[in-house]
């Protein structure tokens, strides 16, 4: 073993061989080639010269973590299936050697230990996880529309039962060392301050035939993963669970295939193994795992401070102080005291803090229940928040974020109170949706030290931030914002000053089609259905009223102008408001609500329409038939309008590239994913096909959907007669 380019071993006296994971010039351990063939003569060493070894541990020599799976640029690079076979015979027949080794082998986890790193791990005779908020362990291949094929689907219901197992594979679902422990995927969790000696003490005690206590399962489990009838009733309710997902997101038959094959096997894995690898290969060659997998690369490559800025590095962030205590307020304040920042809560009144501080604490409350922290760690985090109602001299404040009602005259006089009162080094950030940054930047002196830090509803669930730049933002104050929405725990897109900036500007036509053709008189249900079926979370209606029809009446002042004709939907939203038809908020809107929840259309809608004179002629659209699908008018009209918008923010230099739409697509919309974005949709179907559709829909439409093509000497560029 002397020539290993990974690891590091060593024998100690008990005849103990403890092996370090260290991949040279990488922050995390991944598979690559290499690795696999270290990994392989460890074991040749350990079936033959080392025979006489008693145990042999597995750590990982990176503080970052255990082992994050596949290099998922390995992946990527595979083209053919004879070249992604051999690589999963590889692994499954490695794994397979592990497990059958007569010498006892141990994990030790920490930090990071997924996909195929958890994998390795479950062929090791015994697993510790380090009990820390850093260790996250499971089986996540699904989210990149993958399958685990090392053995994943085989061995999980094995150890830890198929009811434990099924959502874990499903929904690559990770568990924390304490929930990990409670359901037997490792032995033990082991103090974070004392790693070294309880790995020691567990190890003393298997060499000295102290037994492993089993995993103990109540008796809902029980019935489940103990006997056929339960397993198959499981399983069952697992298809039925993912029926309606499975067509646009393939991986997750795909599994339930594979698990339901190992659980019926009696213990022989051979026939599990192959159906891996087959559904692996069909998977990552077919059309949705190359989304999400360059969706997942487009992620970490936005988090790369150096992707928006030339090197520049920003100031460090330690003190926040929020303007505005009101849902977003509060939700940015709540986030960040939870990451660590200490934070002041500025409001103009009392009762609106309190307001604020009760919904952070409600928020904190949700965390703890869920398990992301525990309660001494919520009441730490409050305590890092301050409240205020006046302006104060504060030299500690490094960044202010800005979350007050949407009009720019009140933006404008608390930045220039900000610009005043807070120090010279201060950022100043606002978290607008849509009006111009650069107007609030120009009321202050340091117009190169303001942007846009615009967070999406609500903020502790949406992934996306869009860090605004001014035309004289510096470089410093965009890393500053991009450094602070990492630590966040958001991905953070930098986009150009723009009305609406990337996200909410090429939603608008989407949602305004869609209030269009309620005007026309297309049924609500029937516009939100296509919609989802298209792959959308929900219905441009039903977002609509989510958002709030005041708050689209506020944006499409904002937005309308930048359309190339005028629509009915302003009016249509001004009607709803006028008549407290606020969507969700109020009870009614689109739909009628109860206790948040939509129940049914709300039949106001055509009564409005007629009282106001707001019906507009009904357009009807042939079928469009593009790469194997078929869509019909309601689809072409809300989607195409996203993807002509798209390429007008491309054209204008909102973003820089293709990718940045669809990210921010998928993480600020929930744009179907399996689709990979706006862009990616584009490329699939073709642009040409694209551009001829749209002037179809031009004709019949309006000249909203004038199509726009790639020229040689400029990116996009809008073709039609003048």
């Amino acid at each position: 073993m002397n020539n290993l380019k990974n690891f590091t071993t060593n024998i100690d006296h008990r005849n103990v061989l403890t092996a370090w994971l260290n991949v040279p010039g990488r922050p995390l351990n991944v598979f690559d080639d290499t690795v696999l063939q270290d990994l392989n003569e460890i074991v040749e060493y350990a079936r033959g010269e080392g025979k006489s070894l008693k145990l042999i541990v597995f750590r990982s020599g990176k503080p970052a973590g255990f082992l994050a799976g596949a290099d998922i640029h390995r992946l990527q690079g595979l083209k053919n299936r004879d070249e992604c076979q051999w690589i999963l015979e590889q692994g499954q027949a490695l794994f397979n050697k592990i497990e059958s080794l007569p010498i006892p082998t141990l994990a030790v986890i920490h930090g990071a230990c997924v996909g195929g790193g958890l994998e390795f791990a479950l062929s090791c005779t015994y697993r510790v996880a380090v009990d820390n908020a850093a260790t996250r362990i499971g089986l996540p291949e699904v989210k990149l529309g993958l399958i685990p094929a090392w053995g994943g689907t085989q061995r999980l219901p094995r150890l830890v039962g198929l009811s434990t197992a099924l959502p874990m594979l499903l929904q690559g679902r990770l568990l924390n060392a304490h929930e990990a422990a409670r359901v037997g995927l490792v032995n033990r969790r082991i103090d974070a301050d004392n790693v070294d000696a309880e790995v020691d003490g567990f190890i003393e005690r298997r060499l000295n035939g102290v037994p492993v206590a089993p995993k103990r399962r109540d008796l809902k489990q029980w019935l489940i993963d103990t006997n056929p009838i339960g397993r198959s009733l499981a399983l069952k309710q697992a298809r039925q669970g993912i029926a309606k997902h499975s067509r646009q997101y393939p991986a997750l038959s795909r599994i339930l295939d594979a698990t339901e094959i190992g659980v019926k096997s009696n213990g022989d894995m051979e026939s599990g193994l192959a159906a891996e690898r087959s559904a692996f290969c069909d998977l990552l060659l077919g059309n949705v795992a190359p989304h999400l997998i360059n969706l997942f690369l487009d992620q970490e490559r936005a988090k790369k401070s150096e992707t928006w800025t030339d090197g520049a590095t920003g100031i460090p962030v330690k003190k926040i102080a929020v303007i505005g205590a009101g849902t977003m307020g509060a939700g940015i304040a709540q986030l960040a005291a939870s990451r660590g920042y200490s934070v002041v809560l500025q409001d103009m009144k009392e009762e609106f803090l309190n307001r604020g501080m009760g919904t952070i604490r409600r928020l904190f409350a949700k965390a703890v229940d869920k398990g992301v922290m525990d309660k001494e760690q919520s009441e730490r985090a409050i305590t890092q928040i301050q409240t205020r109602t006046e302006w104060g001299r504060s030299d500690d404040i490094d960044l202010m974020i800005e979350a007050i009602v949407e009009r720019i005259d009140a933006k404008k006089s608390l930045f220039i109170q900000a610009d005043d009162m807070l120090p010279l080094h201060a950022v100043l950030a606002s978290n607008t949706s849509a009006l111009p940054v650069d107007e609030m930047a120009q009321a202050t002196h340091r117009p190169e030290k303001v942007g846009g830090l615009h967070f999406f509803n609500p903020v502790h669930k949406m992934p996306l931030v869009e860090v605004v730049r001014t035309p004289v933002t510096s470089d410093e104050t965009v890393a500053t914002l991009v450094e602070v929405a990492k630590k966040l725990g958001k991905t953070p897109i930098v986009v150009q000053q723009s009305p609406g900036f990337l996200v909410n500007r090429i939603l608008f036509p989407y949602m305004d089609e869609a209030a269009r053709m309620v005007t026309e008189g297309y049924s609500i249900e029937e516009i939100d259905r296509e919609a989802k079926k298209f792959g959308m979370p929900m219905g441009p209606l039903e977002l609509l009223d989510v958002v709030g029809i005041d708050v689209a009446l506020d944006v499409s002042a904002t937005l309308t102008p930048l359309a190339q004709e005028p629509s009915p939907s302003p009016a249509l939203f001004a009607a709803m408001v006028r008549d407290e038809k606020r969507g969700q908020k109020s009870g009614t809107g689109f739909y009628r609500w109860q206790n948040g929840k939509r129940t049914q259309p709300s039949p106001l809608t055509q009564e409005l329409l007629a009282k106001d004179g707001l019906q507009t002629p009904k357009v009807t659209l042939p079928d469009w038939a593009i790469a194997g699908e078929t869509f019909g008018a309601i689809q072409q009209r809300l989607m195409l309008a996203m993807v002509n918008e798209a390429q007008k923010c491309l054209n204008e230099g909102v973003v820089k590239e293709p990718w940045m739409v669809d990210l921010g697509m998928v993480l600020g919309t929930g744009f179907a994913p399996f689709r990979g974005g706006p862009m990616a949709c584009l490329e699939h179907w073709g642009k040409g096909h694209v551009a001829a559709r749209l002037e179809l829909l031009a004709t019949q439409c309006g000249p909203r959907f004038h199509p726009l093509q790639e020229k040689e000497n400029s990116k996009y560029e809008i073709l039609r007669t003048k």
